[in-house]
């Protein structure tokens, strides 16, 4: 007999469940009918597997309170790994994309840079950092953008409002740090070079003097000299050539100290330059010559040679391929060569010539020298001349060329 409550074999005549302590129901006592013995037997065996289970089951229920946490507890470690795992894989990919957000940033493509940047906020919408960077290359891209219009008004020598423009974008950048607004300084540096060289070279043609030239000369002397080395240049180039012009203007009038007095003002700027130097010795050859000359005149005149003499004075040089341009500028340009056909050399030669419009009307003369300064019998040398700001289609006549003998 088994107890009704644990299951526990009872002792016969129990009255209670030494396991448990329940009370004993009393079971009705079967005879041993043979019409009952096979009920009886199906319900005793019946009993019997019941009684099995219950004692397979009792271990399991007993531990079930052990083993639910342990259960649960491996659950949520699962999901809380499976959890960890995605979100770390989630952190390495937004970082990788802002890695390659500063990469393409710092070289300069701020729209490849948004792109990454978009990515990661779309996997961290509230990441502080990337709204940040984000913020900082759209700034930087709108500074790209107004360095780009400065670049155009340069271009376009609106000077003015390039320099606006470039002030107020150096305000901005003023309260900007970090690599990525490093390199706008130096562009920012590159652009006032490229206005302030504009701004001079737009002034030449407006200059008419050679300490109008010194001045703006200073002004390129802190600049570097690859932005600034063509306008220095042109600058010296003008400078030489108006020293030439106001020395040989000072040469006709027989004024020989103006004159070197002029072309040492010259030689302060454009050092050593060979055409100052080589007009420098002919004003002093010159002066000499022409007192020379004067005194040759003089005793020539009493020689009965006085013809050959003549012909020597007059008809001294020839002129060939002369050439005259207007470039692109309208600024003119005039050379030629000149041969000593007389039976001396000589020296201090120089062409007069007018420049005529297409009307035939004078516009301005001028004058060149021959270089080099003395030519022998039979000897060629050459004159170049520039007249600047034409601008149009002109003709060049030589009037008058002059010479000394030797």
């Amino acid at each position: 007999m088994y107890c009704h409550q644990c299951g526990e074999q009872l002792a016969e005549n129990s009255h209670f469940c030494s396991q448990c302590g329940a009370k004993v129901q009393n079971q009705p006592k079967h005879t041993l009918d043979p019409k009952n013995l096979e009920t009886i037997l199906i319900e005793e065996t019946a009993a019997g597997i019941q009684v099995e289970q219950e004692e397979i089951q009792k271990p399991i229920i007993r531990y079930l309170p052990v083993l639910l946490p342990i259960f649960s507890l491996i659950i949520v470690s699962v999901i809380l790994t499976a959890y960890y795992l995605h979100d770390k894989n989630i952190n390495e990919e937004v970082v990788d994309l802002k890695n390659s957000a500063d990469e393409t940033a710092l070289a300069g493509n701020y729209k490849k840079a948004k792109e990454y940047l978009l990515e990661a906020l779309t996997l961290r919408p509230d990441n502080t950092v990337l709204q940040n960077d984000l913020s900082a290359i759209n700034e930087a891209s709108e500074y790209e953008q107004t360095l780009n219009l400065i670049s155009e008004q340069i271009k376009k020598t609106q000077f003015s409002q390039a320099s606006k423009e470039l002030a107020s974008l150096k305000d901005k950048l003023n309260h900007q740090n970090g690599p990525l607004f490093t390199p706008f300084h130096k562009q920012i540096d590159d652009k006032n070079i490229g206005i302030t060289v504009g701004t001079v070279k737009q002034e030449l043609a407006e200059l008419n003097s050679v300490d109008q030239l010194a001045s703006k000369l200073s002004i390129l002397a802190s600049m570097p000299k690859k932005e600034a080395s063509a306008v220095k240049e042109e600058i010296l180039n003008k400078i030489v050539q108006f020293s030439i012009d106001e020395a040989e203007a000072e040469l006709t009038n027989k004024q020989y100290s103006d004159a070197v007095s002029i072309i040492d003002k010259g030689l302060q700027y454009a050092i050593n330059n060979e055409k100052l130097l080589s007009l420098k010795e002919r004003v002093s050859q010159e002066k000499a010559a022409f007192e020379l000359a004067e005194q040759q005149r003089i005793e020539q005149a009493m020689e009965a040679a006085a013809q050959e003499d003549l012909k020597n004075r007059t008809a001294a040089v020839e002129v060939s391929d002369f050439s005259v341009e207007v470039d692109e500028y309208g600024d003119l340009y005039l050379s030629g060569s000149v041969k000593n056909v007389a039976t001396k050399g000589i020296t201090a030669i120089t062409i007069f010539y007018t420049i005529y419009d297409e009307n035939d009307e004078a516009i301005d003369t001028g004058d060149a020298s021959v270089y080099p300064y003395e030519l022998a019998p039979g000897a060629v040398g050459s004159f170049e001349d520039t007249y600047y700001g034409v601008h149009k289609n002109v003709s060049v006549e030589i009037d008058n060329i002059t010479w000394y003998l030797n």
